[in-house]
């Protein structure tokens, strides 16, 4: 059974998310690493017994990815993400760490597999891994699907409008992307956003979902 695990990162309060099934093995995906000290998810990793394979990033913002140098200094695993992301995250102006803190604004240059190289599909562990396209919140943003898990960034987070005021934030790309969500209502997902805690996309209100667009 797929187990997900996760950590609240900081400085800033965003989602980190940790991906593993001991009934076929070790190896755990790590999705949004973004606090500057990775200790933490080391920690966890070790009393868990894991071994990382993969850095799911589900778009560029800094306090997505902060903490991706440390973890593939330490581990020497690929990032997975859209081919925007991958560019975007090697400049501290388009992942927005400068606008953070100038003293601690850093860039990522590590080795990427794009979800479009993949065919957005991607093996793990007897399980499989669907990308998706969702921009609004940046052109660079993806949600993936892993049986019944609906990973989705900041594009959608409960009870709180997407911010598209950043660069490449569009409310008119958010439409076609929360109406994917909405298609997707009645198959039992299960949201894990990028902020704030789980929920259930059956439960949660497509009118709201379709509001939330304009």
């Amino acid at each position: 059974m797929l187990e997900v695990r996760a950590i609240v990162n900081s400085p800033v309060t965003s989602d980190c998310y940790v991906l593993f099934d001991k009934c076929y093995g070790t190896d755990c995906i790590i999705v949004d690493p973004g606090s500057r000290d990775d200790q933490e998810l080391f920690t966890l990793i070790d009393e868990e017994g894991l071994s990382p394979k993969y850095i799911i990033l589900t778009h560029e913002h800094f306090d997505h990815c902060w903490g991706v140098n440390q973890f593939v200094e330490k581990y020497h695993i690929p990032i997975i993400c859209s081919q925007l992301c991958a560019e975007a995250i090697k400049s501290e102006k388009r992942n927005c760490s400068v606008f953070y803190d100038n003293k601690e604004a850093f860039t990522i240059n590590c080795e990427t597999i794009s979800t479009e190289s993949i065919s957005n599909e991607l093996e793990f562990e007897n399980h499989k891994i669907y990308f998706y396209n969702t921009p609004g919140h940046t052109d660079a943003s993806i949600s993936f699907v892993i049986d019944d898990f609906l990973f989705t960034g900041d594009t959608l987070i409960k009870d709180e409008k997407t911010v598209t005021k950043l660069p490449t934030g569009s409310v008119e790309k958010l439409k076609n992307s929360l109406q994917l969500y909405n298609s997707m209502q009645g198959e039992g997902y299960r949201v894990f956003p990028g902020h704030g805690v789980w929920f259930s996309l059956d439960e949660y209100n497509s009118r709201i979902m379709i509001r939330g667009k304009e």
